[in-house]
């Protein structure tokens, strides 16, 4: 069984990494063998990261990091009643800061519910014993690993379970057309 070209653009930053297991690894092989597009895109990708990794390509000119120095040289020479500005503002700012940090768990449960991300008319969905996180899918998802035990949204997400982001995206955009 092979993989679809979305699949490989999906999952190419774990290819590039190593991440995948070593099926997963054949699968996108055997794909870059036959698909001269995908092909192309990961050499492409690989092109760009060698070019991030170089430094050299990243350097800013001597002339633009002189006026740079000579800058915060300027303003780093401030007086002591700017220090003290800057301490009296961090210091005011520091319990803002963790309202806010409090009340997001909060604010995020209340706008992200699993519910909400699985399409309407799924019934049944698979879960796996052998997961070691607990992921629903949508039968047939190539992301579920392991004999699946097949069960209803509702219980699994009242045993904890979330919806799996690919095969659910992938039914959304499916359903949506």
């Amino acid at each position: 069984m092979g993989i679809s070209c979305e699949e490989v653009w999906h999952d190419l930053s774990d290819y590039i990494d190593g991440e995948l297991n070593s099926n997963q690894h054949a699968l996108f092989d055997a794909h870059f063998a036959g698909c001269p597009h995908c092909r192309a895109v990961l050499d492409g990708a690989r092109n760009v990261i060698h070019l991030y990794r170089d430094e050299r390509v990243l350097a800013m000119p001597a002339a633009v990091e002189e006026r740079l120095q000579e800058t915060l040289r300027e303003h780093t020479r401030s007086p002591r009643r700017s220090f003290l500005a800057w301490g009296l503002a961090a210091a005011a700012a520091l319990p803002l800061a963790f309202g806010l940090f409090s009340i997001l768990p909060r604010l995020k449960r209340r706008s992200s519910s699993p519910q909400r991300d699985v399409p309407p008319g799924t019934g049944l969905v698979a879960v796996s014993q052998d997961e070691k996180i607990k992921v629903f899918h949508i039968a047939g998802c190539a992301k579920l690993e392991g004999k699946p035990k097949f069960i209803s949204v509702e219980e699994a997400l009242h045993d904890g379970y979330t919806p799996c982001p690919y095969c659910i995206g992938k039914a959304r955009q499916e359903k949506n057309g």
